[in-house]
């Protein structure tokens, strides 16, 4: 079973991955050269030592339907580094390789996907906030759609239910830099198997946190757990935070800055699923900083794999992290490939946990960072505005979600 799982996310990541080099192909570059598929930085890499911690602050909220939205009034903070680890762009050093001519499609292939059922407007991006930073679940009656200030619930008609509202409205009443921050980078995820829906934010300003509320039943316009989880021991600005559902855990991936502006690494943690659920104030949390040393093996960031599907995986079965490494991304990669992590979490002893490079997994030439926009972001155009759609093709990273079936 548990190979079942690794071989679907594997042939995924590694479909995607051909799939952009067949879109934005780097011309000029001949086949990738083998690379083993243990590789040289899994054998080399260092042993990395887990960190056990909890939560600094929990309450539980009154219904969500009972608190009045709060209006989006602050500008987004938590972009500041979203070029490279300095918050600069990388150079493009095979920006040649991806001319912007061979992402133009020369012709329009059979439209196989079905007429959508319903369609409605979502959440407006009440912040102006480019990207926006979208991100929805759906759930057997609700849909849950976070923007980087806002968000709004539906129901499966596309009726809104609640706001739409500033995202710190979900800790009003909780205190400290979760309920005074809104500083964007949300994510909500429906947990299938529990029947519960986290939704959650970063603070961009010290003692840094993971802001995380789960809903105490199925309805997300219901009450919520509230948590909120140092990053870095409150010292990290834990950037570009993403959430994903395994057996055991709820698992997070951050690009930490110590301080806020120095790159630190990848972390990766792991909170205890069950303990949550149950409403735990203090739900053990193991973790991990995975240095940028060489700074190509993390790049800017790595993904934890959030389980499709109504199966889980088996009882103690791995959780898979999956990062790229690019030679074209700035940091010195060899050749291009992807990156397999296995986090082991034994919430029984915790300092028995691990989290290693398993495999470096050779692919077909691709460019996670392209040469368009002349070195900025916003030049995609889209039909009936003047508005253009940001490219997200400028950090060494693959983009949320990354799946396990």
């Amino acid at each position: 079973m548990a190979k079942r799982y690794v071989s679907l996310l594997l042939f995924l990541l590694a479909a995607l991955a051909i799939s952009g080099f067949l879109v934005a192909g780097k011309t000029s570059e001949a086949a990738a050269p083998p690379v083993s598929s243990t590789g040289p930085e899994a054998t080399n890499y260092p042993k990395l030592q887990p960190t056990e911690s909890t939560a600094v602050q929990f309450d539980v909220s009154p219904p969500l339907r009972d608190v009045a939205p709060l209006p989006v009034s602050q500008s987004k903070t938590g972009d500041l580094q979203e070029g490279g680890p300095n918050g600069d762009t990388h150079p493009v050093s095979g920006a040649s390789d991806s001319p912007v001519s061979s992402l133009v499609q020369s012709l329009v292939g059979p439209l196989a996907m079905p007429t959508p059922l319903l369609t409605f407007d979502g959440s407006p991006n009440l912040c102006g906030c480019s990207p926006p930073d979208p991100n929805g679940e759906v759930g057997p009656n609700n849909y849950v759609v976070m923007t980087n200030l806002d968000f709004q619930i539906y129901d499966k008609t596309g009726t809104s239910l609640y706001g739409p509202a500033a995202n710190n409205t979900l800790w009003a009443g909780f205190g400290g830099g979760c309920q005074t921050h809104n500083d964007g980078d949300p994510v909500v995820v429906y947990d299938q198997f529990a029947d519960r829906w986290l939704l959650s934010q970063f603070t961009a300003s010290a003692p840094y946190y993971n802001c995380v509320a789960l809903s105490q039943t199925s309805d997300p316009t219901g009450a919520y757990y509230r948590w909120a989880f140092p990053v870095g021991s409150g010292n990290n600005f834990g950037d570009y935070p993403k959430f994903a559902v395994w057996s055991d855990a709820y698992h997070i991936s951050t690009r930490e800055f110590a301080g806020g502006s120095t790159f630190v690494g990848v972390g990766a943690y792991a909170l205890n699923r069950a303990q949550m659920v149950a409403g735990n104030p203090n739900p053990t949390v193991i973790s991990f900083l995975a240095p940028p040393s060489p700074a190509y093996v993390v790049g800017d960031g790595i993904l934890p794999a959030d389980i499709d599907g109504s199966t889980l995986p088996p009882a103690g079965s791995d959780e898979y992290y999956m990062g790229s490494e690019d030679n074209n991304g700035g940091y010195g990669a060899p050749n291009d490939a992807l990156t397999l992590w296995k986090f082991h979490a034994d919430f029984g002893t915790p300092a028995n946990s691990t989290f290693t490079l398993a495999n470096t997994i050779p692919t077909a030439p691709f460019n996670s960072v392209l040469g368009l926009c002349g070195g900025g972001r916003n030049c995609i155009p889209q039909p009936g505005t003047s508005n253009r759609i940001d490219h997200q093709g400028y950090r060494q990273r693959p983009i949320f979600r990354s799946r396990g079936e």
